[in-house]
This record gives C-alpha cells, sequence and structure tokens, in this order.
C-alpha cells in the first residue's frame, strides 16, 4: 500500500453514527490492506515481547485482513 493511501486511512474520523446511516464509503481492498498491515506490525512487537496469546489473536487478524484484501484485489 502506497503510504499516502496508509495516511488517508488513518486521518480518516469515521463518526459511529456515519456508519451506521451508511454515510462512509471506504474502499474495502485499502482498508483490509491497512489492517494487515497494522495487525502485523503489531504481532511483531507481541512476539517481541513474549505474548503469546495476543500474537495468535493478532495473527488470525492478520490472516483474515489480507485474505479480505487479496480477495477484494482478485474480485476486481
Amino acid at each position: 500500500m502506497k503510504q499516502d493511501q496508509a495516511l488517508r486511512l488513518m486521518k480518516t474520523e469515521v463518526r459511529q453514527d456515519d456508519l451506521t446511516n451508511g454515510n462512509v464509503s471506504l474502499d474495502q481492498s485499502e482498508t483490509a490492506t491497512y489492517i494487515a498491515d497494522v495487525t502485523l506490525q503489531l504481532r511483531n512487537l507481541a512476539k517481541k515481547a513474549d505474548l503469546k496469546f495476543l500474537v495468535y489473536l493478532l495473527e488470525m487478524s492478520f490472516q483474515e485482513a489480507f485474505s479480505r484484501a487479496q480477495k477484494e484485489k482478485t474480485d476486481r
């Protein structure tokens, strides 16, 4: 993912009522890619700190986000 895309996603303020009312249109592939990137970094931090269960949870989150990002790219 390009750095400017990641920064745009990070800076996007999404209010809960906007999500509920469907007023937000986020690109699913970009969002899933960003989440995969962040969870991978967090997983690596947890691994260095020997936080085994947290590593497991973050790895599962990474796998799901990565899988969704790949699926969205192939569906286009």
